[in-house]
């Protein structure tokens, strides 16, 4: 129990106060849900505020909710109730799937408990009805860019309009066929970030990108010697011939070719609020940073 007495905190004291330890407690402040103060020694400052939210923070991971969920929750408390709400969808969903599947054990047809099986994913957040029209690499392609923009559910006519239009262009799309190397990387990557601790890691990278975004003019000052170095290596011949650059290059081709942008990237504004903001912002600090750093244009 947190007491009124405790004001100030070490990292040991923190963790010791709320039954975690010292790794989780900086894993959540580099995540950002913990914003402690640095005394000028360099070590962090916890005050009592940050103990009391450390160990919401602690209770809600026991209740499951990924590090993406309790940010939103911390910043906005009505999002538990659309937690709840998916939550309580995808349990009705697993219930629904365990009696068909009893039924065909005991004999039934699975081809006669089609219409009930499609009836199952009605309300189905996006990001899972994309995944299972499309399982293979244009699957991993949704997941990894834009699952964090398709966790709701289709609810107006232009977004099933905008749904259609999204499996029409990758149905229509021409097969990826990359080298074996390639293939090899693309796996190794989509690997990394499957299951909970790889949505984790999706969530931090995008929370990341999303502060820069918008602020781009704080995330340049701040970053100015990465940017520099960075700007260098991706001259050199070895960063040319990764499979990183080479797999950006592909899809910046597939992009180009495909008609992504002029189809894909439309539907996912319209299907996609969250997406839209996004993408707005996008265009904005991607200007500011071509004007802060013309070598990148080229």
């Amino acid at each position: 129990m947190i007491t009124a007495e405790v004001t100030n905190m070490l990292i040991n004291e923190i963790a010791k106060q709320c039954g975690v330890t010292k790794k989780a407690v900086r894993y959540y402040v580099e995540q950002g849900l913990i914003v402690p103060k640095i005394m000028e020694n360099g070590y962090a400052d916890f005050s009592e505020n940050d103990a009391r939210l450390l160990k919401q923070i602690v209770l809600y991971r026991r209740l499951g909710l990924s590090i993406g969920d309790i940010k939103r929750t911390i910043k906005t408390p009505e999002e538990i109730s659309r937690i709840l709400h998916q939550r309580t969808l995808e349990l009705e969903q697993e219930k629904a799937k365990q009696e068909l599947l009893k039924r065909i054990a005991a004999g039934e047809s699975v081809e006669n408990l089609e219409s009930e099986i499609d009836n199952i994913g009605a309300d189905t957040i996006i990001i899972k009805k994309l995944l299972d029209l499309f399982p293979g690499y244009y699957g991993e392609f949704i997941s990894l860019n834009f699952s964090a923009y398709l966790t709701g559910e289709i609810e107006t006519d232009e977004q099933m309009t905008a749904f259609h239009q999204i499996t029409e262009f990758f149905d229509n799309a021409p097969d990826i066929e990359l080298p074996e190397d390639l293939r090899e990387f693309l796996d190794e990557q989509s690997s990394l970030y499957s299951g909970e601790e790889g949505a984790e890691i999706i969530g931090s990278i995008l929370e990341k990108r999303n502060r820069a975004i918008e602020d781009i003019e704080t995330f340049v000052n701040d970053n100015k010697e990465f940017i520099t170095e960075y700007s260098k290596t991706r001259q050199t011949a070895e960063f040319k011939n990764s499979p990183a650059f080479r797999l950006m290059e592909y899809m910046k081709s597939f992009c180009e070719s495909s008609g992504y942008y002029d189809i894909f990237i439309p539907a996912m504004r319209k299907i996609s609020p969250l997406y839209d903001t996004y993408y707005e912002q996008m265009l904005r600090a991607n200007s500011k940073f071509l004007k802060l750093n013309p070598e990148f244009s080229e």
